[in-house]
């Protein structure tokens, strides 16, 4: 699959390419969408396209260097997984220095959303006064982690999901027995959509998520669920995965069940329907965003699972 390609053919890769074509680029771009893996091909691709005298031609020499991430004028960052106060200060020197081979030079931010503040403070004065050939391009999985004096200075973008028809076309000639479940919960993002598809853990955590919505009946049934071990990204899926579940039903309670994101399972979700309330469903998901954000304090993460569960049961009951 050339994601690339793909990728290219997006709609803020289009305008902004054609934005350059009539000499109106902005300096700086702010992307954003849930989806890591599909914000950082944008990026991609745009920085190949902004380089490239014909928009990302994909033959040139400057096209084939971005491709292989070999383009002395594309620089990337972070370069661990979250922007460091290091990486700005290479950021801020490297802005000062002239394109090797281009007019210009492209500075890509793959999700500032994980960076500290004081990162994103030194990156504000650059972003401030821009060298007037350089581009910024910047993505975040979560705009409400960016602060505002960076979003005030960026253009902001959302990458908006494909139709989940194209996303089958897509992964057509793909051969994995979970492909209809990745794509229906990837939501229209490729990136999702494989990384459910690579990730090993993510039906073990689906499964425990639909044991637990479905056979979680009384405060005995608690430690049954509740695994002895568990990472953070383990954690993550299943919290993820029963937020899925519990919205959907939620959905089924509205009667909007074209919308239902785990259609697979469409009957089983609509016979225990009746038993939650609107009420309750909402504040199951507000209380599974809230165990989301302990997860960084010093309880264990069986600990907050075990209180979880212990709460979703007394939502049900007492929102009858």
């Amino acid at each position: 699959m050339d994601l690339l390609n793909i990728f290219s053919k997006e709609e803020n890769v289009i305008s902004i390419l054609h934005d350059k074509s009539n000499g109106n680029v902005a300096c700086g771009y702010l992307f954003y969408s849930p989806d890591n893996v599909t914000n950082s091909y944008i990026l991609k691709c745009l920085s190949r396209g902004l380089l490239c005298r014909q928009n990302g031609c994909g033959i040139c020499p400057d096209c084939l260097k971005a491709q292989e991430d070999v383009h002395p004028d594309i620089l990337e960052f972070p370069k661990e997984k979250s922007l460091a106060v290091k990486d700005v200060k290479e950021i801020i020197e490297q802005a000062n220095v002239k394109p090797m081979i281009c007019s210009q030079k492209v500075i890509i931010i793959n999700d500032i959303s994980v960076s500290s503040e004081e990162a994103q403070n030194k990156l504000l004065k650059t972003l401030e006064e821009p060298p007037k050939n350089v581009y910024f391009l910047i993505s975040t999985t979560n705009l409400d982690k960016v602060l505002p004096t960076i979003k005030s200075r960026l253009v902001k973008r959302e990458i908006k999901p494909f139709e989940l028809d194209e996303v089958k076309g897509l992964f057509k000639d793909y051969k994995n027995e979970n492909l209809d479940l990745a794509i229906s919960l990837g939501g229209g993002f490729i990136g999702k959509t494989l990384d459910i598809l690579s990730n090993n853990d993510f039906i073990t955590q689906y499964e425990l998520a639909q044991n637990v919505v479905f056979n979680l009946k009384t405060s005995g049934d608690v430690i049954k669920f509740v695994p002895q071990k568990i990472d953070k990204n383990q954690f993550n899926l299943l919290l993820e995965n029963l937020s899925y579940i519990f919205r959907d039903i939620l959905i089924i309670k509205q009667k909007q069940e074209k919308l239902v994101k785990n259609s697979q399972i469409l009957n089983k979700l609509s016979k225990i329907e009746g038993d939650f309330s609107s009420k309750a469903l909402i504040e199951i998901i507000k209380i599974i965003d809230n165990a989301n954000l302990k997860q960084n304090s010093n309880v264990s993460l069986s600990l907050i699972l075990e209180t979880l569960f212990t709460k979703i049961l007394e939502v049900k009951f007492l929102c009858k």
